[in-house]
């Protein structure tokens, strides 16, 4: 009986200790910049993959539904386009310019659903408007 009280505390020890690291890792994931996030990302570090998704998922949605997809097609645009990102991510020459990466694969998604779905385009300029939906986490800083 005393020898499995003893292993729960070194597992509760355990725990305690692989959890600190965890949540400075989370802190540090959160502050880095967009080239650390997508080289973190491409060795396979899935905290710096949400995190990405968290800064920028606003982006890709606001671009899907500026050319007026609904709801489920731009959900469709959006997940095609994270999809390349995940396939291209360690072939990004720029990768301090994913959100000129993520805004133009969007864009060029929903110009593709479009063409499939027959609904109307934007102009240029409405997609070169900045809008509060389109600002990022990282252009906020």
């Amino acid at each position: 009986m005393q020898q499995i009280a003893v292993l729960d505390r070194r597992l509760d020890h355990s725990i305690q200790a692989n959890q600190r690291p965890r949540d400075v890792d989370a802190r540090a994931v959160a502050s880095a910049g967009t080239s650390e996030l997508v080289a973190r990302a491409s060795a396979g570090e899935q905290r710096a993959w949400d995190q990405l998704v968290e800064r920028y998922g606003g982006l890709v949605w606001a671009v899907a539904r500026a050319h007026g997809l609904g709801r489920s097609d731009a959900g469709e645009v959006s997940q095609v386009t994270w999809l390349l990102l995940a396939q291209h991510l360690g072939a990004l020459q720029q990768p301090e310019r994913l959100e000129d990466w993520l805004r133009r694969t969007a864009s060029r998604e929903a110009f593709r659903m479009c063409r499939l779905r027959g609904c109307g385009v934007p102009s240029p300029a409405d997609l070169r408007r900045p809008t509060s939906r389109w600002r990022t986490a990282e252009a906020s800083r």
